[in-house]
C-alpha cells in the first residue's frame, strides 16, 4: 500500500482486517502503520481527522465488536468481493451510527437485569 486510504478504506484496513482488495489479515496499528510508513501517532491522528479514532468508535452506538467477528468468521467462506461487499453494509451502518453516544450506563444495567434474570431462573 502506499497511497493514503479514504475513510472506507482505512475503516476496514483497522477495524475489519480487510485490506484494499477485500482479503482478510488482521493487523494491529503497528503493523497497519508500517504499511503506509507512519508511526503510530501518524495513524492516530490520520484515524482521527477521519472520525474513526478508537475513542470515537468505542463511544459510538455501534456493535463494533459484533461485526468484527462477522467479518473473520465470512473470511473462512467466501471471497474478497463478498467481504468487501459485507465491509461496505458495516460501514454504512457505522456511518449513521456516528453521533449516536453509547449508552453506557444503560448497557451496564441491562447486563445486571440478565444476571438477575439468569439466577432468578436456575
Amino acid at each position: 500500500m502506499t497511497m493514503a486510504p479514504d475513510r472506507f478504506e482505512m475503516f476496514c484496513l483497522y477495524y475489519l482486517g480487510l485490506n484494499r482488495v477485500g482479503e482478510y489479515r488482521f493487523l494491529n496499528a503497528n503493523q497497519i502503520a508500517r504499511e503506509f510508513n507512519w508511526t503510530v501517532g501518524e495513524l492516530m491522528g490520520t484515524l482521527r481527522k477521519l472520525n474513526l479514532h478508537p475513542d470515537t468508535v468505542l463511544n459510538t452506538d455501534f456493535p463494533m465488536a459484533r461485526h468484527q467477528v462477522d467479518v473473520q468468521l465470512a473470511a473462512d467462506r467466501f471471497g474478497p468481493p463478498d467481504l468487501q461487499d459485507m465491509a461496505g453494509r458495516i460501514f454504512e451502518e457505522f456511518t449513521r451510527a456516528v453521533g449516536r453516544k453509547r449508552d453506557w450506563l444503560g448497557e451496564i444495567e441491562r447486563e445486571r437485569e440478565a444476571d438477575r434474570d439468569a439466577k432468578r431462573n436456575r
